[in-house]
């Protein structure tokens, strides 16, 4: 069926039934990252396949929100569809909401699949176009009866994630989450969300590209785990081991009824803005509701002595690859030969293939030569691949999954001698890096409060970044994971503090449109530092190992202290490193860690 014809047939049924506009966003029941095919409803209908947009139809209008990342990308697709594509001013914001409220007649009936949206998300919508005079219809699917050949829901098998990873069991992290339970005086915790199951289940799978989840959804109660899931995915020495932890097994979609059996007087916690709104509308009226953050957000995000030292080896490996991968550019520059964006993110990824209990990578890579490197999240694809010149800046960003931790490293090179503004503005943003990196914190500090510490050597000449400065890292888990963020823009919760065992990137950057971008981005954990009678402090340790292009350094741009730190990290990034390497590399590597 042709685009336009789906549509038609959309537009059909919503006048069958009486609706007025539907919205189809960019979503899954699990608020996954990554969105499985069989629910990819949005580029189905519409072609578009960038991360963000939401669809919105009415009988006259046909409407693709999306931001400036994807605007070159989304008019091409487009094309011949009947959806015309809205610019997003501000990303992620539900701006075609006010549309709908603004554009429909009074009294409208705007209707959705609730599945695919969080219950905050629906509060929010009904605030707003109730407010305006519509009403919502909250669990219409319209898109499945049309998609004659939808793919099912993956049945790719769940493993295992040894003990000799993970470092504490299955059964001590459930009673972990029990306990905390007790605290908060409720009976069941609903987790919908894929990392949390996951990781307190210590079972990981391959369902969600970039992502080692499984689909399902889980209630913890005092007396007992409830795991959903389709049975075919469990090996029988799994499903064995999780009946020893007292996890009972239920079909996937028997999650709401399960909910609807829950006894009255009884208290369940859930964590609205990742739990869908189908499932919210389960839970009967005699059940207390209680709100919070998921208590396995706050467990995963403080990683254990056996995790943290996993990521310490994990760091080598993935720095080996990092260098093999900066000294084959530095080589095909050299020699003529050929290079593109697409074969350097196909480079380090071989390079990290051949290092043990490697996974895959952890996000699709940000290969990004010349303008392209000012498309902050750029996804390089074989079709729109540059080739890269011996002239010019090149971002790479890019990550890979291990049994033993997950990497989001981000390293930016010059091609040829740079100019006096392309080292500025490196530098600039490199002592945004070094700033957070170098910070003594007390203890309750939250990353809002660390932000200036990036931004003031860009802000000082009027520059500036829009993303975020830095995320929180899954263990061979989400590459972006909270509750801890540095910024006011990036995924998480602005009011949870740095604690010791956080693992967080720092990623300030700067960006020229049409010309080219700027990141120096690191893993760091938060580590004790001193206890005196100020109180307790923390600090940051960086754990990636990759080296800096210092040829793009301004030198007189760089404090003492901060000059010390860079040529102490340089010649640790060799010492860790050169050992692995070929005598190639090592010569060239020592080369370019030298002090500056």
């Amino acid at each position: 069926m042709h685009r336009k014809e789906k549509l038609q047939a959309i537009r059909t049924a919503m006048a069958g039934i009486g609706i007025d506009c539907y919205i189809i966003p960019s979503s899954d029941p699990h608020q996954n990252e990554y969105i499985p095919v069989c629910w990819q409803y949005r580029s189905w209908l519409s072609g578009f396949t960038g991360s963000a947009g939401t669809i919105v139809i009415t009988a006259e209008t046909a409407g693709l929100w999306t931001d400036s990342r994807y605007f070159i990308q989304a008019e091409k697709q487009l094309e011949g569809s009947g959806i015309e594509l809205f610019r997003l001013t501000v990303p992620h914001t539900p701006e075609h909401i006010q549309w709908i409220a603004a554009n429909l007649p009074s009294n409208s009936v705007i209707a959705f699949d609730d599945r695919f949206f969080s219950f905050t998300s629906v509060q929010n919508m009904r605030d707003v176009l109730c407010g305006a005079g519509h009403q919502l219809s909250t669990s219409v699917d319209l898109p499945s009866p049309i998609w004659m050949d939808q793919p099912s829901i993956p049945l790719n098998g769940i493993f295992n994630h040894e003990i000799e990873f993970a470092g504490v069991s299955r059964k001590e992290k459930i009673n972990h989450v029990k306990e905390e339970m007790m605290k908060s005086s409720v009976d069941f915790h609903l987790i919908t969300t894929l990392d949390d199951i996951a990781w307190m289940l210590n079972l990981r799978g391959t369902d969600i590209r970039f992502c080692p989840f499984f689909i399902s959804f889980c209630v913890v109660a005092t007396t007992g785990t409830h795991l959903f899931i389709n049975p075919e995915k469990i090996p029988a020495a799994v499903l064995h081991e999780l009946s020893e932890d007292s996890v009972t097994i239920h079909p996937y979609e028997a999650i709401s009824e399960f909910l609807k059996s829950l006894p009255e007087s009884s208290r369940i916690l859930y964590s609205p803005d990742k739990v869908n709104h189908a499932l919210v509308q389960s839970i009967p009226s005699h059940v207390e509701q209680k709100h919070g953050m998921n208590i396995t957000t706050g467990l995963k995000s403080i990683k254990n002595s056996v995790e943290l030292e996993g990521l310490k080896r994990v760091m080598v490996k993935d720095g080996i690859a990092w260098v093999k991968t900066l000294h084959w550019i530095d080589q095909q520059i050299h020699s003529g030969g050929l290079v593109s964006e697409w074969s350097v993110a196909e480079k380090i990824a071989e390079f990290r293939s051949f290092q043990p209990e490697y996974q895959g990578e952890s996000f699709h890579p940000i290969s990004s030569y010349g303008w392209h490197g000012a498309v902050v999240h750029y996804s390089v694809t074989p079709s729109e691949s540059l080739d890269l010149l011996p002239e010019g800046i090149f971002l790479l960003d890019s990550g890979g999954h291990y049994s033993d931790g997950t990497t989001d490293t981000t390293r930016t090179i010059t091609l040829s001698t740079p100019d006096s503004q392309q080292k500025s503005d490196f530098t600039r943003a490199l002592k945004g890096t070094l700033g957070v990196s170098m910070l003594r914190f007390p203890k309750g500090t939250k990353g809002f409060q660390m932000d200036i510490l990036a931004r003031k050597a860009l802000w000082d000449i009027g520059l500036n970044y829009g993303h975020g400065t830095g995320h929180g890292v899954g263990f061979f888990l989400s590459v972006h994971e909270g509750p801890q963020t540095i910024g006011t823009s990036a995924s998480g919760y602005l009011n949870i503090s740095f604690e010791p065992g956080m693992v967080t990137t720092v990623e300030p950057a700067i960006y020229r449109e049409g010309r080219y971008g700027m990141r120096t981005e690191n893993m760091t954990v938060v580590i004790e530092d001193t206890v005196n009678e100020f109180g307790t402090f923390y600090r940051f340790e960086t754990l990636t190992l990759a080296p800096l292009d210092t040829n793009l350094i301004e030198k007189g741009l760089l404090s003492d202290e901060e000059l010390r730190w860079l040529n102490n990290y340089q010649q640790r990034v060799y010492d860790e490193l050169a050992n692995f390497l070929t005598i190639e590399e090592r010569i060239w590597l020592k080369e370019i860690t030298k002090p500056i």
